[in-house]
């Protein structure tokens, strides 16, 4: 279990909100606009320290107040901890069991969040920025050395890219393609490592979707696949000069997903698309459950984009997670496969959460 009690105050409209989810499903019934997915932000800001509508948390402060706050009593691998998060209009402020933060990676790690909402299809659909996303969340989590690893690449890459624009000589550039190298060798290892085994626990869940054909994952590196990287930026050193900035790298790695040799989003339908994506999140979830991390799903109104049948599919690969789940829906029929015997039920109205039996 991850979130034992979570306290919501003067976010958007909901205002003094207090709940004690349960471990398994969490069900969250509203009208449009009554505040079902203000809770999942909160949720996500504890750990995320921002929204997933929004990077610009001060949006989300109740109109006509100076601030907004969440606190979550939390689990995790047998540890139980506070966070909290006040967001003002002059900036946040978070903590841990009552330590300020130094990076939301703290969050992260103690918190991992996962999200299902209408927008999945972009994982697909759109550029590789957001596949890096899904593939670097899943590796932080499992390779302890990763954020580590990323830093150093990250500094070598911009102090790298500022030498170019000043057209420093390649004798000079050449200390930092040395230490840009030796940090992309070991993310491009994590990475390969982490999406084999991934690929297990795809397997796993691709059974649950009856409308999914099999569909192929390749990883691209971000350089010409089979080369040494050092090797490869040192012959792009003049037209990486020429451009100001280094073309190829980890930075600019990417994953396809293919049916029988072409691209998914040129066959698979939206839905389809959404189905693919909620697959490989689940799958990443139970990555991480079978590393004894307790996961945390937020599924945003997925279901009322799925027939009856792909929700009740969609619902059994969740529970199949073991995960803590809030899912928000605007009426209880959408969630007709779910047990409410074992769930939360929580309707939302007026600013207020109130639990229903």
């Amino acid at each position: 279990m991850a979130i034992l009690q979570l306290e919501i105050d003067r976010l958007r409209n909901l205002h003094q909100v207090r709940i004690e989810p349960v471990p398994g499903f969490n069900f969250i019934i509203g009208d449009n606009g009554s505040g079902k997915t203000s809770v999942l932000e909160a949720i996500h800001c504890l750990g995320r320290g921002k929204s997933f509508r929004s990077h610009k948390t001060n949006k989300l402060i109740q109109h006509g107040c100076d601030a907004f706050t969440v606190v979550g009593h939390t689990l995790q691998r047998d540890h139980k901890h506070v966070i909290g998060m006040q967001r003002s209009t002059k900036g946040s402020q978070i903590r841990i069991s009552g330590n300020a933060i130094r990076s939301t990676t703290e969050l992260t790690e103690l918190l991992p969040i996962a999200v299902l909402e209408p927008g999945l299809h972009r994982l697909v659909e759109e550029g590789p920025e957001y596949r890096r996303k899904f593939l670097d969340w899943g590796v932080f989590h499992v390779e302890p050395g990763f954020s580590t690893s990323w830093k150093l690449y990250s500094r070598a890459l911009a102090q790298r890219n500022a030498a170019l624009r000043d057209r420093w000589a390649q004798k000079a550039v050449k200390q930092w393609d040395r230490e840009l190298a030796l940090a992309a060798t070991e993310l491009d290892r994590t990475r390969r490592d982490y999406l084999e085994t991934l690929k297990g626990f795809m397997a796993r869940t691709q059974d649950v979707f009856s409308a999914m054909p099999e569909v192929s994952m390749t990883y691209y590196p971000g350089w010409q696949e089979g080369t040494d990287y050092l090797d490869y930026i040192t012959h792009q050193y003049e037209s990486d000069r020429d451009r100001g900035f280094t073309q190829f790298g980890p930075h600019r790695a990417d994953i396809k997903f293919r049916v029988e040799g072409v691209e998914t989003r040129d066959v698979l339908s939206r839905g389809q698309q959404k189905l693919l994506v909620a697959n490989l999140i689940l799958s990443q979830c139970l990555y991480l459950q079978a590393h004894d991390t307790s996961v945390v799903i937020l599924v945003d109104d997925l279901p009322a984009e799925l027939d009856p049948e792909r929700r009740e599919e969609l619902l059994q690969a969740l529970q199949d997670t073991s995960a803590q789940i809030f899912v928000t829906g605007t009426e209880k029929a959408l969630f007709g496969g779910a047990n409410f015997s074992k769930s939360g039920l929580f309707h939302v109205e007026h600013g207020s959460l109130t639990r229903l039996t």
